[in-house]
């Protein structure tokens, strides 16, 4: 055999490896996340104005709608469990996972979708941070958390659903 051949087989034999790893190991492998709460907004006193007087500060966004829920188990044997919430923080929105736990997987992203709208339509979060524990991703403040009803954890590399969480409405 030709040493040029030997060298092709070689890059070929390194690059299957490299991506049957990526494939396979996240099926033996976890990653664990333990995040704490995100920051939360300190109440401040406003100072009094006088009368007539204008401000120039923009006003702040309305704060989300409080939802909450539970994950189920995607399609497969891919199973999740776990609760979602939401927290409100000085930077924004929060969608909190708790007691999270997911079988782990390549590629793997949170997205939130309305009713009736395919994952991939949906709004990004972005990467899934761990597989197992509590986790936080912020919602961008364009998305109104009334209209997304679905969390879906998301494998791109197999258009997987991995696990869902329904969205409701809490009253505190």
């Amino acid at each position: 055999m030709k040493t040029r051949t030997k060298i092709t087989i070689g890059i070929i034999g390194v690059a299957v490896i490299a991506i049957a790893w990526w494939l396979i190991s996240p099926l033996f492998l976890t990653e664990t996340v333990d995040e704490g709460l995100p920051p939360t907004a300190v109440e401040s006193p406003a100072p009094e104005e006088e009368a007539g007087e204008e401000t120039s500060e923009t006003p702040k966004a309305q704060p989300q709608p409080e939802v909450a829920g539970v994950f189920m188990d995607g399609e497969k044997n891919y199973e999740t469990t776990g609760t979602i919430r939401s927290v409100e923080a000085e930077d924004g929105t929060y969608l909190r996972f708790e007691e999270f736990e997911t079988t782990n997987g390549p590629d793997l992203f949170v997205y939130l979708t309305k009713p009736g709208q395919e994952t991939t339509e949906g709004v990004s979060l972005g990467a899934l941070k761990g597989n197992i524990g509590n986790q936080n991703y912020l919602v961008p403040e364009d998305v109104n958390l009334e209209e997304y009803t679905t969390v879906v954890i998301w494998c791109r590399a197999f258009s997987a659903t991995f696990g869902t969480g329904e969205l409701t409405g809490t009253s505190e």
